[in-house]
């Protein structure tokens, strides 16, 4: 998803049941599932998968937990996942991605991410503005709850992703944005359309280029990928 990174996976699977999800992270799985005889991980339930503890992959930056939602992991064992983090030797080397669409778990976590500011990077993914018809998508908290939950988050570095873009009200979700950037937090945007042909809702090229450019315009940087079109400026 990220270029340059590597997804550490002592944690697997999510809850929320993104239907984006099914034709990618779920379908990966269901590939291997037969070689490691593991059922969770066909069925992308939540589980652990404690023989990958502190085999922390050699790369500039590791997404943690990138197969699955870190936060269906349970308190002991995400603080056993950041203890395996702070016994690796090359940390400090490293650029750690912490992503979740209920941001909101991070507070309990906050000490050790300020101890580690200069590495780490909060995530969350707001694919609209728009909470109607959310549900049909995911049962992950709604947009404007998990965009409001990552705003309250006191940290200095986060990132958004909004990929798979879903259709959004132009202003609204600009604003919901620029928020996040008057923070003074926001490292950059990640940005792009469905890769996976879900029919997903989607905005028309006209008015995505418009939301980029309204970021662009206000000192944001957009990084994207499936831009179909879409100039990053």
């Amino acid at each position: 998803m990220y270029p340059e990174t590597k997804t550490y996976n002592p944690q697997v699977g999510c809850g929320f049941d993104c239907i984006y999800c099914r034709p990618s992270f779920q379908r990966q799985l269901k590939r291997v599932a037969g070689r490691l005889k593991c059922e969770a991980c066909r069925n992308y339930w939540p589980h652990k998968h404690y023989e990958r503890m502190g085999k922390i992959p050699s790369a500039p930056t590791v997404f943690v937990v990138g197969t699955g939602d870190i936060r269906f992991a349970s308190p002991t064992y995400v603080w056993a996942i950041l203890g395996s983090i702070d016994n690796h030797s090359p940390r400090m080397k490293k650029q750690y991605y912490f992503q979740s669409k209920d941001p909101v778990f991070f507070n309990q976590y906050m000490k050790w991410f300020k101890l580690n500011q200069e590495k780490v990077i909060l995530l969350t993914t707001l694919e609209t503005n728009r909470d109607e018809g959310y549900d049909k998508i995911s049962r992950a908290p709604p947009p404007t709850q998990r965009a409001k939950d990552f705003y309250d988050l006191d940290y200095g570095r986060k990132v958004v992703t909004i990929e798979p873009v879903l259709d959004f009200d132009l202003a609204p979700f600009v604003d919901m944005i620029l928020q996040l950037h008057a923070q003074g937090s926001l490292e950059y945007v990640w940005f792009g359309f469905d890769s996976k042909h879900c029919g997903l809702p989607e905005p028309n090229i006209d008015k995505a280029q418009k939301f980029v450019d309204n970021l662009t315009s206000n000192g944001i940087e957009v990084r994207g990928k499936t831009l179909r079109g879409v100039v990053l400026k």
